[in-house]
């Protein structure tokens, strides 16, 4: 509480610790007037709005090319700025920060000891001021100062000026450690690239450079040292339209690279590449960007939001956090386009890109995690094919040892048929004959079975489910395949045949160890959907959370590695899904293709 209370106070500091706004008057000429007869021309000096200053970047913005305007206002060689002062004053030292102007001249007497100076880049002159005897109107002749260029300055007491440059110093010490923040996000990002080679960390990286000039101009840090020079502040501009959009570019890219948009949301990812060719034509073809003009990149981030809502909800946890980062950058955009900085004590988009870059050190982190999980299932997988491809070709070696056995035992039960008429004889050799096509039909089953086969290739479910039940031979158990409709899949042929015999097995395995007096498996092919389910009683809630988890299995001598790669090949490998629920009689696993 204690803390929160000191913060509260610091901020507070920060927002109420403001010099008084002065009046300032100009007036330009081609005369050179001395200093002594200025003060005849105090009726031909202007008033100019402070809310005239908000133009000037709309000057710059449509009339860069051909700036009548300012053209007009520099025809003048000299310009005089009066300051008054309030008639409420009383006797001491006051301190005047100006912008915008520099002067060489002025009409304040040699005992008010004027005084010059810079602070933390901003201007300031100081002077002593006895309303008994000094005037409460001063001349100031300006040095390279526009006559369209609104001068601004404000006046501090001892008391505020104090006030202002201990808390304008914690204010530039805590922008300048968002900054830090920001930019050891993006070295962060660069180092992840370096050892993973993941596009989206490189990416991510170079948005948030860009992203740094656009917040050094944002800030006005890049204002302190460009002020009242117009030619210096329209290179800061066309750098600052430049910046911008490349980081909308890099901002496009990192997020069709980490929510992974062209896999899983192909339609949105055509979206984002119009976007991004969009941004790259307002880039090259216009001077000013449209969407800057018309304030579209809350709304572009208000897109990214949604775009993570929907990875979130397809089972991607990473987005989760990338949506929390976005939406508070997409926020803080919004409040620096519709709402006046004035009432802010940071410019809000320094505070939405710092919390945008914490959230997204969280997301990059989870997803580093989940890039290991899905390494370590990729190379678990690995094994387990290589242990089929093993298989196959120890079943292949069996072949072709079995082959000329059988075949010799084909001819002997030929030469036997052809020399013994009895008929009794002749039925029982051809069952023998029959046999030995079934063993060697077998084998080619077996071999085939486990052969690696990395091409898609259309296929029958219910042909294939068939083939797996009777290369199985379930006597033991009753196994029902009911088809309501069959459906040819382009599909990995071999790898679904994989999964319903890992089905299969685990069913038939469960229904032994339980002791089901009435064992049975019934398949049901529906479609592209295929449901395997049995009646051994189902599995306990807190087993199910974790049954697709590597080496978890609830038999004795289980591995724990079946139902695992079952899960992994059907959503990795075939793009379909792979769930369990529990029915009246046992377990129900649904495959969706």
């Amino acid at each position: 509480m204690k803390k929160f209370l000191l913060l509260l106070v610091l901020l507070s500091s920060l927002l109420y610790a403001k010099g008084t706004p002065v009046l300032l008057q100009s007036y330009s000429t081609d005369e050179n007037i001395s200093i002594g007869n200025i003060s005849q021309y105090a009726s031909k000096f202007i008033t100019q709005k402070q809310e005239d200053k908000d133009l000037e970047f709309e000057i710059i913005l449509f009339n860069s090319e051909d700036d009548s305007t300012i053209k007009q206002n520099n025809t003048h060689k000299y310009r005089w700025i009066m300051l008054t002062l309030d008639d409420n004053l009383t006797a001491g030292n006051y301190w005047v920060e100006h912008s915008d102007f520099d002067f060489s001249k002025h009409t304040f007497s040699a005992t008010q000891v004027l005084d010059r100076f810079m602070l933390l880049g901003r201007k300031f002159f100081s002077f002593h001021y006895d309303p008994s005897k000094d005037s409460r109107r001063y001349f100031l002749k300006t040095v390279n100062a526009p006559s369209h260029v609104v001068a601004l300055a404000s006046l501090h007491t001892p008391q505020t000026f104090t006030t202002w440059s201990k808390s304008y110093t914690i204010k530039m010490l805590l922008t300048f450690f968002l900054f830090g923040l920001i930019f050891m996000a993006a070295i962060y990002n660069g180092a992840l690239y370096l050892y993973n080679h993941e596009k989206s960390f490189l990416y991510y990286m170079l948005m948030q450079f860009f992203m740094l000039g656009v917040l050094l101009y944002q800030t006005d840090l890049i204002h302190l040292y460009v002020m009242g020079d117009i030619e210096n502040e329209e290179i800061a501009i066309f750098f600052y339209f430049v910046l911008i959009e490349v980081a909308t570019v890099f901002i496009l890219l990192f997020i069709r690279s980490f929510l992974e948009t062209s896999k899983y949301l192909p339609k949105h990812d055509k979206i984002l590449g119009y976007m991004m060719i969009f941004v790259i034509l307002d880039l090259l073809l216009f001077f000013v960007p449209i969407m800057l003009i018309f304030k579209l990149y809350s709304f572009l981030l208000l897109y990214a939001v949604w775009l993570a809502w929907l990875r979130y909800r397809q089972g991607y946890a990473p987005a989760l956090f990338f949506m929390l980062g976005w939406f508070a950058l997409m926020l803080s955009i919004f409040v620096s386009d519709f709402f006046n900085g004035k009432y802010f004590i940071f410019e809000p988009i320094l505070m939405g890109s710092t919390i945008e870059a914490l959230f997204l050190a969280i997301a990059i982190s989870y997803k580093m995690k989940t890039l290991k999980e899905e390494k370590e299932e990729q190379q678990e997988l690995l094994i387990y094919q290589s242990k089929l491809a093993s298989m196959g070709e120890m079943l292949g070696n069996i072949a072709h040892q079995w082959r000329q056995p059988l075949s010799r035992l084909g001819y002997i039960l030929m030469n036997i048929e052809s020399k013994d008429k009895d008929l009794h004889h002749t039925q029982k050799l051809q069952e023998a004959s029959d046999q030995l096509e079934f063993m060697s039909q077998t084998i080619d089953d077996f071999r085939n079975f486990f052969k690696p086969n990395k091409e898609k290739e259309s296929f029958s479910l219910e042909m294939e489910t068939h083939k797996v039940i009777t290369l199985l031979s379930l006597r033991e158990v009753e196994v029902t395949l009911n088809v309501t409709e069959d459906t040819n899949i382009i599909n990995y042929k071999n790898e679904y045949k994989q999964v319903i015999l890992n089905l299969l097995t685990n069913a038939k395995e469960v229904l032994q160890e339980r002791g089901i007096s009435s064992p049975k498996i019934v398949i049901t092919i529906d479609k592209t959907k295929v449901t395997v389910s049995d009646n051994a009683g189902g599995i306990k809630v807190k087993e199910m959370q974790k049954i697709f988890e590597p080496y978890y299995s609830t038999k004795e001598q289980g591995s724990g590695i079946g139902l695992y790669m079952s899960k992994v090949i059907v959503e990795k490998n075939m793009a379909g899904s792979l769930k369990i629920i529990n029915t009246v009689e046992g377990a129900k696993f649904i495959i969706t293709l």
